[in-house]
């Protein structure tokens, strides 16, 4: 009896004594972190033609939202996608669809009040007013007290110092004036001088083909209406390779997947996060993440947390609790890089995979090479697999419903309008498989099977107006299949991108002719 007591007063004692250094610990770990913010594209509003395209309130609402967030870090970063200047500039020649972005200047002091700290000024925007509106944006920057890189031979890079830590950033893309993204020994020749004496070196990149239909990452040059946007992927490793700690990417203006390639931290698109314009910011468009990541004082991922936000309208971001941008991450993620030891949640929670006691692996790295091609995205296999896949066949129907609404032209291939085989040709085509954009060489192109066989991805076919002929004249993509016909498919109809339920569709329903696997 008496030890017993004398136990449950000796562990009173010793028990707050223990957690109290477990807490001393875990703080005295905390405080040798560094949390660093990325967010993705600006553009607070533009003056030109004139100041009536300006958001409301004169911009001061823009990012009131959420700036507490992104005051809440030791650097916080965004890609500045325009020129800062009052008036005046060369405006770029074009011929038809361009946008031109002249911020300004007085809206710079909306970035320093959000608690920015650098800018990436590298993309297509910046040179939309020439000469004068690089150098007035740089002037502009620089008298803000804020920090920036990325134009070729005037700030190629930047070095500052925050509580006590030296941080290195430079920004690359694949434009006229900045330093160029697919120039890769430079870019390397440029981190490794940064790593020399920094203790982080901080990546910024605007790369990639642009839209909706560009969100996964292929790890392979991509090009935009003929221009060479590079290979994002090769180019991440390689600055990582000569130093970098964390890499921001942006310019497709829709989310892509995040990466952990040797301890350190890879995003490869944060999208749209504050565009006030006469542009897009619908669906995927409007996602707005804010990516929060903590390292070591050496760069090292501890870990990170993205907070999820919309643009809804002209009015800046605002915080989303369905977390869609988290997880519309996670999900490229685990697609694109399945060989990751990074994890996402849906809330935004961003670790290292949990590995079992048997798993060995290099510290925060695998090689890609060394992975079974099964194991690879599809879209990155040397050919495309003959047995249907629910997770790859549930990622086209999400893709292709992006383009519901989408008006039906006769020879249309995408992405403003499509025939039948045009669309599915398109939506097969993003994910590695080449479709024919004819349905009756299409019916061809894989494993025939029957009505009560399909299941979703598959495509179905039917004839076309005549309903006496056995010609195939009409194709469409099948969404489930709950049995006895009750089958549900999207596909190219003459009243556009639509959903139609065959059950119950006197048109189609006497009209289906067969199923096709191509999975």
């Amino acid at each position: 009896m008496f030890a017993r007591i004398k136990l449950t007063v000796l562990l009173a004692v010793l028990l707050p004594a223990f957690s109290l250094q477990c807490y001393a610990q875990k703080q005295a770990a905390e405080n040798e972190w560094v949390s660093i913010i990325g967010a993705g594209d600006i553009m607070l509003g533009s003056n030109y033609p004139s100041d009536a395209k300006l958001p409301p309130h004169d911009g001061k609402e823009l990012l009131s939202h959420v700036k507490d967030i992104l005051r809440d870090a030791d650097v916080t970063f965004g890609n500045l996608e325009g020129c800062i200047l009052d008036k005046g500039g060369n405006v770029k020649a074009c011929k038809s669809g361009c946008y031109f972005f002249r911020m300004p200047d007085r809206y710079v002091n909306y970035l320093v009040d959000a608690g920015f700290d650098v800018m990436n000024i590298a993309n297509n925007h910046n040179g939309d007013f020439g000469a004068p509106g690089r150098e007035n944006t740089v002037k502009v920057l620089k008298a803000a007290g804020l920090h920036y890189a990325g134009l070729k031979d005037i700030c190629e890079t930047s070095r500052f110092e925050i509580n006590g830590v030296k941080y290195g950033f430079c920004g690359f893309a694949p434009n006229t004036g900045t330093v160029k993204i697919t120039d890769l020994e430079y870019a390397k020749k440029l981190v490794k001088e940064l790593d020399k004496d920094c203790d982080i070196v901080i990546v910024s990149f605007h790369g990639g083909a642009e839209g909706k239909t560009y969100n996964h990452v292929t790890r392979k040059s991509e090009s935009f209406y003929g221009e060479n946007r590079g290979n994002v992927y090769e180019f991440a490793h390689a600055v990582i390779d000569a130093g970098a700690d964390v890499v921001f990417g942006h310019g497709p203006h829709v989310v892509r997947a995040a990466e952990l390639y040797k301890d350190r931290f890879i995003i490869y698109s944060m999208g749209n996060f504050c565009t006030s314009g006469d542009f897009s910011i619908s669906g995927i468009s409007g996602y707005a993440p804010i990516v929060k990541v903590f390292t070591d004082k050496n760069g090292k991922f501890v870990k990170g947390k993205i907070t999820s936000a919309l643009q809804k309208d002209k009015n800046g971001p605002v915080l989303d609790p369905e977390n869609l941008a988290a997880k519309e991450i996670k999900r490229l993620t685990e697609s694109d890089f399945p060989e990751t030891t990074l994890s996402i949640s849906n809330d935004g929670t961003i670790q290292r995979k949990e590995l079992s006691k048997t798993e060995t692996l290099p510290e925060g790295f695998i090689d890609p090479k060394s992975i079974p091609t099964s194991s690879l995205p599809f879209w990155l296999q040397p050919q495309a697999s003959n047995t249907s896949s629910g997770l790859i066949a549930q990622d086209i129907i999400d893709f292709s419903q992006q383009f519901l609404g989408k008006p039906y032209h006769r020879g249309g291939k995408g992405p403003n309008s499509f025939d039948c085989s045009g669309f599915t040709s398109f939506i097969f085509k993003n994910f590695g498989y080449k479709l024919s954009p004819g349905c009756v060489t299409q019916v061809n192109q894989g494993t025939k099977i029957n009505k009560e066989e399909l299941q979703t991805g598959d495509l179905i076919f039917f004839k076309g107006r005549n309903a006496k002929s056995a010609r195939v004249g009409h194709v469409g993509i099948v969404i489930s299949n709950k049995g006895q016909g009750d089958i549900t498919f999207i596909h190219a109809s003459h009243r556009g991108i639509i959903i139609e339920d065959l059950q119950s569709s006197a048109y189609y329903k006497p009209r289906y002719v067969t199923g096709l696997r191509v999975l």
